[in-house]
C-alpha cells in the first residue's frame, strides 16, 4: 500500500510471507466482532501463549473457549468485583503505609522511588488473592515459591530474543500444533523460565483447587477459584472445565492479570508526574469523594464511587489509550474473507479500494497500539496526552470497536479481556490512595524512559540503562492531609 499507513500495510516476515497489519477501525470490527472465531491466533501466538499460561481462556480455541469463558464470565460480573474493590483498597493503601514507614520516617523531604518495584508486587497479592485467596505476601517480602516464579516474568524471559529465536518461530506456522508442543522442552531461558513457572503454578494451583472442591461449608466471600467451581457444577458435563483446565485458568489470571495492571500504573503515574495541574484535579474528585463516604457513614468507596470520578477516569483512559500494555496481536485467517475499510485507500497498482481480498491463511497483525492513535477516530492530537478528549467529545461517536472507552487496550470481541473491569477498577483505587497521600515528580536528574517490548507487554526502561532491568523512577513528597 502506497498510502493509508494508519490504516493499514503488508510487510513481509523472515521468510518472505506476506502480514497484513490492520488499524483501520472498520478493518479491526471485521476481525474482532463481527467475524468471532473466523480468525484464531496464529501457531507461533498460540504456542507462546500455552508455554506461559497453560491451556487456560488466552490460549483455548473455538468450542473449549466459549466453554471455558462460560465457566469464568460469572467470577467478573458486577457483583463478585463489589467484593474485590475492598481488596483493591486495603492493598493501595498498603503500599501508600508502606512508603510512608519505608521512605519518609524521619523526612517529609521528596524520595525517588521505582514504583516499578512495587506495584507488581501489590497487584501480585492482589490477583492471589482474588483467584484463590492465596496470600503471596510480596508486600511484606515473604518471597513465596509463586511469587518468584511469576516475577517479572515477561522481561527476563523475552526482551531481546536473538536473531536465532526470532527466525526460529517463524518457522511454527508450518508446523502442526501436536509438534509444537514440544518447543517447552527447548534448553533456552526463555522456554526454561515459562516452564518453571508454570510447573509451580500447576503443582500450588492443583492442590488449592483439589481443597477447594473437598470443602463442605460454602465461603461467605468467594474468590475467583470458587465461583468458577460453582458454575462449573451447574453446567452439563460435555460444557464443563476440567480439573487441568481449571489450573491453567489459575496460570492465566496469574500470568495476565499482575504485570499488566502494574505497568498500566507505571505509565498513568509518570504521565501524571509531569503534569501537577492534572494531579490536583484528581485530589479535588478524591475530596468530594472522601465527603461523601464521611455523610453515608462509611469507609470503603464503592465501584459507583469510583467510575463517578470523571477527570480520573479520563486520565486512566487517555493513558491506556498512548500506552496501551498489550501493543497488537496476530491473527489467522480461517477462510478467504473480504476485509471492509472505513475509507478508501490506494493500492500497489494505483487503484482506490474500499476492501482488502485475503485467502485462508492469510496471517494478520491488529495493531492496538496504531489503532489507539489513529487521527481519524481520536483527533489530530492523537499523538499527545490529554484526558480532555475523554471529557469534552465522545470519542466513541464514529466507531465501536474496542471494549473499554473504544480502545483495543483489551482487545475487543470474543477474544476481549475477560477481567479488563477488574483491571480498571483496581487501577482507580490506586490512584486514589496514592495521589491522596503523595505528589509525584519527575525525578531532577531527566532521565529518559522508553517503552520496551517485552513479549506480550510495553515496558518501561531507561535509555542507556536496559542493564539495570525495567525502571520508573519517580519522584515522591508526601502530603499531609485530613484522612491520613
Amino acid at each position: 500500500m502506497e498510502q493509508g499507513v494508519w490504516k493499514c500495510m503488508a510487510y513481509q516476515d523472515c521468510f518472505g510471507s506476506d502480514i497484513l497489519m490492520l488499524t483501520d477501525p472498520k478493518a479491526l470490527q471485521h476481525i474482532c466482532q463481527k467475524s468471532g472465531y473466523e480468525y484464531p491466533k496464529d501457531n507461533r501466538l498460540n504456542e507462546i501463549t500455552r508455554l506461559s499460561a497453560g491451556d487456560g481462556l488466552v490460549a483455548a480455541i473455538g468450542h473449549a473457549h466459549i466453554r471455558q469463558r462460560n465457566v469464568m464470565t460469572p467470577s467478573f460480573s458486577t457483583t463478585r468485583l463489589r467484593d474485590y474493590v475492598s481488596l483493591f483498597q486495603r492493598t493501595a493503601s498498603k503500599v501508600a503505609d508502606k512508603w510512608k514507614t519505608e521512605f519518609f520516617a524521619e523526612s517529609d523531604g521528596p524520595v525517588t522511588i521505582p514504583v516499578n518495584h512495587w506495584l507488581p508486587r501489590a497487584t501480585l497479592d492482589i490477583i492471589g488473592e482474588a483467584v484463590c485467596s492465596y496470600s503471596f505476601g510480596t508486600l511484606d517480602n515473604e518471597n513465596t515459591e509463586l511469587a518468584d516464579a511469576y516475577a517479572n516474568i515477561f522481561a527476563d524471559s523475552l526482551l531481546i530474543p536473538s536473531r536465532i529465536d526470532v527466525l526460529f518461530k517463524a518457522t511454527w506456522k508450518y508446523f502442526p500444533m501436536r509438534l509444537l508442543h514440544f518447543v517447552e522442552y527447548l534448553p533456552t531461558r526463555e522456554y526454561r523460565r515459562f516452564r518453571g513457572s508454570l510447573k509451580i503454578m500447576k503443582r500450588i494451583g492443583g492442590q488449592i483447587i483439589d481443597e477447594k472442591i473437598k470443602e463442605d461449608t460454602p465461603r461467605k466471600r468467594k474468590d475467583i477459584v470458587d465461583v468458577m467451581i460453582d458454575a462449573n457444577t451447574s453446567f452439563n458435563p460435555k460444557q464443563q472445565v476440567s480439573r487441568d483446565e481449571l489450573t491453567d485458568q489459575m496460570a492465566t489470571l496469574m500470568l495476565a492479570g499482575h504485570e499488566t495492571t502494574a505497568t498500566s500504573l507505571n505509565y498513568i503515574l509518570w504521565e501524571l508526574a509531569k503534569r501537577p495541574e492534572y494531579q490536583a484535579k484528581i485530589r479535588e474528585e478524591i475530596d468530594t469523594l472522601r465527603n461523601n463516604l464521611t455523610r453515608r457513614g462509611e469507609s470503603e468507596y464503592t465501584i459507583e464511587d469510583l467510575e463517578s470520578m470523571k477527570y480520573t477516569v479520563a486520565v486512566v483512559k487517555e493513558t491506556m489509550r498512548l500506552h496501551p500494555i498489550l501493543y497488537h496481536t496476530t491473527r489467522e485467517a480461517a477462510r478467504d474473507d473480504i476485509i471492509p475499510l472505513s475509507e478508501p485507500i490506494k493500492s500497489r497498482t494505483g487503484e482506490l479500494i474500499k476492501n482488502i481480498s485475503i485467502s485462508k491463511g492469510q496471517l494478520v497483525l491488529l495493531s492496538f497500539w496504531g489503532y489507539n492513535r489513529v487521527p481519524a477516530v481520536w483527533g489530530e492530537d492523537a499523538d499527545t496526552w490529554n484526558p480532555k478528549r475523554f471529557l469534552d467529545s465522545d470519542v466513541t461517536r464514529n466507531t465501536n470497536v474496542g471494549l473499554y472507552a473504544n480502545l483495543l487496550t483489551f482487545s475487543a470481541g470474543v477474544r476481549g479481556c475477560i477481567g479488563w473491569r477488574f483491571a480498571v477498577l483496581e487501577i482507580l483505587s490506586f490512584l486514589v490512595e496514592l495521589l491522596e497521600h503523595f505528589k509525584f515528580n519527575i525525578p531532577p536528574e531527566k532521565l529518559e524512559i522508553m517503552r520496551v517490548p517485552a513479549g506480550a507487554i510495553m515496558t518501561p526502561f531507561i535509555r542507556d540503562n536496559m542493564h539495570l532491568g525495567p525502571m520508573m523512577p519517580l519522584q515522591v513528597i508526601p502530603i499531609q492531609n485530613e484522612y491520613a
